[in-house]
């Protein structure tokens, strides 16, 4: 999977996945870690702060912007 990028996004799984894991991170923040059977599950770079998986393959993301001081 690809970094989030600054807008929603949604874009279609990658057939070999078989288990999505949505955990919570500090504050507002989402850790999505993708399964494969295989290995280590992959994470989705960056944290996300809504996470929408379709029944039809589809999985959407809202990214967080990072604030920079």
């Amino acid at each position: 999977m690809t970094a989030p990028t600054p807008s929603p996004l949604t874009e279609q799984l990658d057939s070999n996945i078989t288990e999505i894991q949505v955990l919570p991170g500090f504050g507002n923040r989402l850790q999505v870690l993708f399964h494969t059977g295989e290995g280590l599950p992959t994470p989705l770079k960056g944290a996300v702060a809504s996470v929408t998986v379709y029944g039809d393959g589809r999985i959407s993301y809202e990214p967080i912007e990072e604030v920079t001081a």
